[in-house]
């Protein structure tokens, strides 16, 4: 899996300086299957190898898509038939998904292992972090959604403790017994009080 934890994009913010942002990351959302009215288990299941759908007695669509998930990073995605040359860029960015069991990924992710995987095709592909961003942000038939943006965390100084005013201090100071009492009495007088 490629690790890449601090992935961030840069842009011109129009005063000539330039700022950076985290990339956003994008899963498989099942919830976003249902909205748009896909199969998600049909979807996932047909990005298997062919020997693992040869095998398959059941009927893919009323199968657990996490199952299939499981079996793709686990099996398919290591066969050469998994992402050929060839493959539409949408539907690879889809299986590179799959293969990395549907963990959030952001674009450079995403295109690091493209990049690495068609690096010797005949066919050349643009993979960049910006291609696969703009396909990334338009994949609503694949049902992958991008993550929302975590809230800027806020950093919360505690307020400094009040020294201490050194008035009461002296008048507790004031309050000592006198020289002139003599030892053990100032101890009678309190009793005497209660």
């Amino acid at each position: 899996m490629v690790e890449n934890s601090l992935a961030v994009e840069q842009s011109n913010n129009g005063n000539g300086e330039i700022e950076e942002k985290a990339r956003p990351k994008y899963l498989i959302d099942p919830e976003l299957a249902v909205s748009v009215r896909r199969s998600l288990p049909m979807l996932v299941s047909s990005r298997r190898c062919y020997l693992c759908q040869q095998a398959d007695d059941e009927r893919s669509e009323n199968g657990d898509p996490d199952e299939f998930i499981e079996r793709i990073a686990d099996h398919c995605s290591q066969q050469q038939d998994y992402m050929l040359p060839d493959t539409p860029l949408k539907d690879a960015i889809f299986r590179v998904i799959l293969s990395h069991r549907n963990e959030p990924m952001d674009a450079e992710e995403i295109s690091a292992v493209l990049t690495e995987a068609w690096a010797m095709t005949p066919f050349p592909r643009v993979t960049t972090p910006d291609v696969v961003q703009r396909l990334l942000d338009n994949s609503r038939s694949y049902c992958v959604a991008r993550l929302p943006e975590p809230e800027p965390e806020i950093e919360l100084t505690p307020e400094p403790e009040p020294e201490p005013d050194p008035a009461p201090v002296a008048a507790v100071e004031s309050e000592s017994v006198p020289d002139d009492v003599p030892e053990g009495t100032e101890d009678s007088d309190q009793e005497d009080e209660a």
